[in-house]
């Protein structure tokens, strides 16, 4: 079969926007999956026994230690700017609230560059490595919060940097 050329143009058109619609399409699709997928995750967390490396204290921060208070764990990097505007967020919301207690989990960072952003910043987060963490949950964004009640349970989740959204969700679980 051949296309007269008089409407080759037209189906080289056509086949272009059909295959940007299934591209798109798919992409949605699988940013979708992977968020469900992530929830599903972390339901089935057990965050009392979780153990994080400390980059804030001597010693490791054992979940199990923080009792009787709401938790957010931010994952974060230096090199996101969208995490640099949440963690901005959190300094002012966590100097609101002292009963809300930050960790700062960094991801895929070099030590040095999350050392020098800790010395730089005076922020009141407990900074910790967050890496295996974030990769044992398949964490589909950064940044990507996850915020537990004071018995430690899941409350929810936000992936982003909508920082109204966290806000409302910060707000519910304080």
């Amino acid at each position: 079969m051949r296309i007269d050329p008089k409407h080759f143009n037209k189906f080289i058109a056509i086949c272009a926007a059909v295959t940007i619609i299934a591209i798109l399409f798919s992409t949605i699709r699988y940013s979708q999956k992977q968020t469900t997928d992530f929830q599903d995750r972390v339901q089935d967390v057990d965050f009392r026994s979780l153990t994080f490396y400390s980059f804030s204290e001597q010693d490791s921060l054992r979940m199990d230690n923080i009792y009787d208070r709401p938790v957010i764990i931010h994952f974060w990097s230096t090199w996101s700017g969208k995490s640099q505007h949440v963690n901005q967020f959190l300094r002012e919301y966590g100097d609101q609230n002292d009963n809300l207690y930050i960790i700062a989990a960094a991801v895929r960072d070099d030590s040095g560059l999350i050392m020098d952003y800790i010395n730089t910043n005076n922020f009141p987060f407990h900074f910790v490595e967050g890496t295996e963490f974030y990769q044992s949950v398949f964490v589909p964004g950064m940044p990507t919060q996850i915020l537990l009640d004071s018995d430690g349970a899941l409350h929810s989740t936000q992936i982003g940097d909508d920082i109204e959204t966290l806000q409302n969700l910060l707000n519910e679980l304080l």
